[in-house]
């Protein structure tokens, strides 16, 4: 079986975007589409012999959930047929994604996730899986003509491409 496409999920405009466009490539190249979602840790100051952290005790297992459904059925309505797997995984989104990066043949992240930092021309999940990412990056930047590729090639360095995307058929 080959590499799936990777798509991270944290239930923002920009990643359901970026769901969009990681259902095209995944469909292009006839892979499985893995939505990633990953969940921060909770502060490090917590008091010696606190029991482990769990999303489940917080109430926050069926925001995840919901979040990863939205972007499967959003997936399939853009690419009817793709077969398509969850991951729920505690860690930070950029290491999370990084390690997933490994046994994909392509990542693909929003612009802007649901950080409070507003301006920059990408957000740091998309500049660290740039810099220590394992595969092509994909970033959508809010538009769907509007694309950054970020690939490897062995021995060459980093390619980046930015531009218009042709426009889908219908």
């Amino acid at each position: 079986m080959s590499d799936p496409v990777v798509v991270g999920v944290d239930g923002s405009a920009s990643s359901l975007d970026a769901v969009d466009l990681a259902a095209s490539e995944a469909r292009l190249r006839g892979v499985v589409l893995r939505l990633v979602h990953a969940f921060g840790h909770p502060p490090a100051h917590l008091p010696s012999g606190t029991a482990p952290w769990n999303p489940a005790d917080h109430g926050l297992e069926p925001m995840v959930h919901g979040a990863l459904a939205r972007a499967e059925e959003r997936a399939h309505a853009h690419a009817p047929g793709i077969d398509i797997a969850r991951s729920v995984v505690a860690g930070e989104a950029l290491e999370v994604l990084e390690v997933e990066s490994r046994s994909a043949a392509l990542a693909v992240v929003g612009s802007r996730g649901l950080s409070s930092f507003t301006g920059l021309l990408l957000g740091s999940t998309a500049v660290h899986l740039a810099a220590h990412g394992h595969c092509p990056l994909m970033v959508m930047r809010g538009r769907p003509e509007c694309v950054m590729s970020i690939g490897r090639s062995s021995g060459r360095g980093t390619t980046c491409r930015c531009g218009a995307r042709a426009p889908r058929r219908p």
